[in-house]
């Protein structure tokens, strides 16, 4: 996936590999990690498909029009769950990357949502993050027409 990503804004490793085999990756056995449009070098229709295809990304949204504006959903992009299809408003599941060792994806190549959690030593369900569901819909709000053209190509 690394082929799309940029050098995120996020370079301070946090993750606890010793913190996240104790609870056995509680937090990714919820929802798979979303994504930034600042993870990204470009977004068209032709990078993000291509990114789709490989099979570990799900079109989500939010219900409703996070700028109280018009719009019914506001779509974004976040790592599949297990199981799960391409446009999938799930309200969890295991993230498909999750293997009994951790992340298939090394830190960095994470998306921001994995990047920006924070893993918590009270064990599974303590984790918190600095980059919540109001803040990743907000920044893909200027992509709704290139999310919305692909929620169409896949349903």
């Amino acid at each position: 996936m690394s082929y799309i990503l940029q050098e995120n804004d996020l370079q301070v490793n946090n993750e606890s590999p010793i913190l996240c085999s104790e609870c056995q990756g509680g937090c990714c056995k919820n929802m798979g990690c979303h994504y930034s449009p600042r993870d990204f070098k470009q977004i068209n229709i032709k990078t993000l498909k291509k990114l789709i295809d490989e099979g570990n990304t799900s079109i989500d949204w939010w219900e409703g029009d996070i700028l109280d504006e018009d719009r019914d959903r506001t779509y974004y992009l976040r790592i599949r769950n297990k199981n799960s299809k391409i446009v999938d408003p799930s309200c969890g599941g295991e993230c498909i990357l999750l293997t009994e060792e951790g992340c298939n994806l090394s830190f960095f190549n994470r998306p921001m949502g994995g990047r920006a959690l924070l893993p918590s030593e009270k064990g599974a369900g303590n984790c918190k993050t600095e980059y919540s569901k109001e803040d990743y819909c907000k920044e893909w709000y200027p992509y709704q027409n290139i999310l919305g053209f692909l929620v169409e190509m896949y349903q």
